[in-house]
């Protein structure tokens, strides 16, 4: 008996605690076993569609839509607000050729002739095909370079000139202590075909000598360095080239490179013809008279003085002939 007293306790233990659990989840469905969601008064809301692109910028309601341009000018015919923002020229100006002996009165031509020899070395007479290099306009026409382009001047005929303008530097390189030199280049290339020379004018009265004998010089080569008056061996004193006393022509030749050997503080006229100066390009002497050669640019070499920038050179009326 008292076996079956405690089996029977032991169910009715058994099923009063299974009353009570069943009791605990009587309000609760099925579905509840997931967690459950916020209650609504915390959910965020939904955003709105709107709110997920840029928003429109605000206008200003206060300032008229037409206050956001330059209202329009009515004073005149010219707008002085255009007149401030546009370039007074819009387009660039042509360079204006070099003067050539064409272009010169006949007053002109007569005073020109009278400042240069009247006849070449070889007592022939000549025609002045080209004044590319003769300076008159100054910086309107030719652009400059070279180790002296630091000190370049034009000057007229009472400050050194023969005529008309010259081109002026010092006897000094602008850095160092150098030769004098410059590159200049016109505007305008000019076709020296069937030319016999170049004839040029240059001033060394100016510069003080080193002293030495046979060192002063001066020559033009043409197209930069391309063709040089170092005659057609390209060899020392095989260029020949002539200077004016103001009575006679004086043979010289080249004694460096292509510079032609001038007396000591030397001021007049020197011819070198078309057979001293070498191409480069042929490697061929030139010949008698220069070919198709367009000038692109000169070269105006000088040494033989102290190099010094108190002190200066003048080159003048580079000037092509036949």
């Amino acid at each position: 008996m008292k076996l079956k007293n405690i089996i029977a306790l032991a169910l009715c233990l058994v099923l009063a605690l299974s009353m009570v659990a069943c009791g605990g989840n009587a309000d609760k469905p099925a579905n509840d076993t997931t967690t459950a969601g916020k209650p609504d008064n915390t959910t965020t809301p939904a955003p709105v569609d709107q709110d997920t692109t840029t928003a429109a910028p605000v206008v200003d309601d206060t300032t008229p839509a037409q206050d956001t341009t330059t209202a329009p000018y009515e004073g005149g015919t010219t707008d002085p607000a255009a007149a401030d923002t546009t370039p007074a020229e819009t387009t660039p100006v042509a360079p204006l050729a070099p003067i050539d002996y064409d272009d010169l009165s006949d007053a002109e031509k007569a005073a020109l002739k009278a400042v240069m020899p009247a006849t070449l070395p070889d007592n022939s007479t000549y025609e002045i095909v080209s004044r590319t290099m003769c300076f008159d306009r100054g910086a309107e026409d030719y652009f400059v370079e070279g180790n002296s382009k630091g000190s370049v001047s034009f000057v007229d005929d009472l400050n050194g000139a023969v005529y008309g303008q010259a081109i002026k530097f010092a006897a000094k390189a602008d850095s160092n202590d150098a030769r004098g030199e410059i590159q200049v280049a016109p505007f305008e290339d000019v076709l020296t075909q069937n030319c016999k020379g170049v004839l040029f004018y240059v001033d060394f009265s100016n510069v003080i000598p080193t002293g030495e004998a046979d060192k002063m010089c001066a020559s033009v080569t043409i197209n930069t360095n391309d063709i040089r008056a170092q005659g057609p061996e390209k060899a020392t004193g095989s260029g020949i080239g002539y200077y004016y006393t103001g009575t006679e022509w004086v043979q010289t030749s080249n004694i460096n490179a292509c510079r032609m050997l001038i007396p000591d503080n030397f001021a007049g006229w020197i011819y070198i013809p078309a057979s001293s100066f070498y191409d480069k390009n042929a490697s061929a002497g030139v010949g008698e008279v220069f070919g198709d050669i367009f000038v692109v640019n000169m070269r105006c070499y000088t040494d033989g003085y102290v190099y010094s920038t108190d002190n200066y050179i003048i080159f003048d009326e580079i000037t092509f002939v036949k």
